[in-house]
């Protein structure tokens, strides 16, 4: 205990708080202050972790992490030749920080519980800054998402990218059930998720950003409609959902014109007309040209290199997590990593097997993360939210809610 009122789980709770607003703040992913800042606390939350743990316990799991993590540096440091370039991936660094706060928090998820209202009022003021800056310049979303300085003044102003939409993504599922289930316990809670959940659907659809918006969908609607037990048939189910719509922008033409008069000023526009220029000449072209181009270059190398790696010889496409991380580290680097960002809706599914609603919410947000993570790379914005954010969703929901009571829409609204 440090003084009356504060104590070392309080700054601890403090230092994972701004971990997580680091992970989603616009203008945090500009300056080297605030990564420097995100270490920093990190680093303090594990001296504290020292203290209050005696003997001081290290699971299996962040063994695991952690030699990971050392591959990663040695190897970085092996491919750039200075200890600068280590900073590159912190994005990495990150993730295993956040994966072995996760591994201290599975018993005691009450000390953060605090950090959700504050989370969730920060993304409806992104949210909502991003859907107004959007409204005025529809191209500004494609824009933000470029390493570009001239965005920098956007950024400063928390109209955000792709670092703010993805992990919001990934764990959309779980939200709109925390949401749900918010509505009969804790009206304030109820209210600041069904905000923020307007304002990131607002978000996705004005920035056309077609990833988000075929995870979001896929996740809503293994939330409401899929009942197996089955996370490979979830993602099965995905799969087929693609196709279809694939088919109908490729043959149906009431669907495509439907689907190009919705979307007739974003993104996804151009995206579609992409997809039939592809389609009529047999070959990618255009946007869908350049991620086929970078998914199969992390594929090629994973199969010149497919259990130790590429390492320090070549990266991958760099436009996939999940892809890339198998191309540089090899299938021992590829399946820690899984691991860890694929850990807590796997984790709770195992524990509450038995329970309807924790089974749904946690195959709809693994299938979200699958997609992100396969199709998009930006690891360190979603990591806070997969690992530190997630959980508490789930530990509310299983609070809030009975497995006798199935959680529906009808049941919560009809009271």
């Amino acid at each position: 205990m440090l003084k009356k009122g504060i104590n070392y789980g309080t700054i601890q709770m403090f230092s994972v708080l701004y971990i997580v607003v680091w992970t989603i703040s616009p203008f945090m992913e500009i300056d080297m202050i605030y990564r420097l800042l995100a270490v920093a606390f990190a680093g303090l939350w594990a001296f504290i972790l020292i203290l209050r743990q005696k003997p001081l316990l290290i699971e299996t799991n962040t063994i695991f992490a952690l030699v990971f993590l050392v591959a990663v540096v040695g190897i970085t440091y092996i491919e750039t030749g200075k200890a600068s370039g280590i900073i590159k991936q912190i994005s990495y660094f990150m993730m295993v920080i956040c994966f072995i706060i996760c591994q201290y928090y599975k018993k005691q998820w009450d000390e953060l519980k605090m950090i959700i209202p504050v989370i969730l009022v920060l993304l409806i003021i992104f949210n909502f800054r991003t859907y107004s800056a959007l409204l005025q310049d529809p191209a500004l979303a494609r824009q933000l998402v470029r390493n570009d300085e001239n965005m920098y003044q956007y950024l400063r102003q928390g109209i955000g990218g792709y670092s703010l939409i993805y992990p919001q993504v990934c764990v959309f599922p779980a939200l709109l059930q925390w949401t749900i289930s918010a509505f009969k316990k804790n009206k304030l809670y109820f209210v600041l998720g069904a905000v923020c959940s307007c304002s990131f659907l607002l978000v996705i659809f004005n920035a056309g950003y077609s990833i988000a918006i075929f995870a979001t969908a896929i996740g809503v609607f293994l939330l409401f409609f899929y009942r197996g037990n089955s996370a490979v048939k979830a993602f099965l189910v995905a799969l087929i959902i693609f196709i279809a719509i694939m088919y109908l922008i490729l043959y149906v033409e009431e669907f495509r014109n439907w689907i190009l008069e919705t979307f007739k000023s974003n993104a996804i526009h151009k995206k579609i007309n992409d997809l039939i220029a592809s389609a009529e000449s047999g070959d990618a072209s255009g946007s869908i040209a350049a991620r086929m181009t970078r998914y199969l270059a992390s594929i090629r190398r994973i199969f010149i290199y497919p259990v130790i790696g590429a390492l320090w010889k070549s990266g991958g496409g760099g436009h996939s997590a999940v892809l890339d991380t198998f191309a540089k580290y090899g299938l021992w680097g590829g399946a820690i990593y899984c691991f860890m960002i694929y850990f807590v809706p796997n984790s709770y599914k195992r524990l509450y097997r038995n329970n309807a609603i924790m089974t749904r919410v946690c195959n709809a947000t693994l299938v979200s993360i699958m997609i992100v993570s396969i199709l998009d790379s930006f690891t360190y914005a979603f990591s806070g939210m997969i690992l530190l954010v997630l959980p508490l969703y789930y530990e509310a929901i299983l609070k809030w809610t009975s497995d006798d009571d199935e959680n529906t829409l009808d049941s919560k609204f009809n009271t």
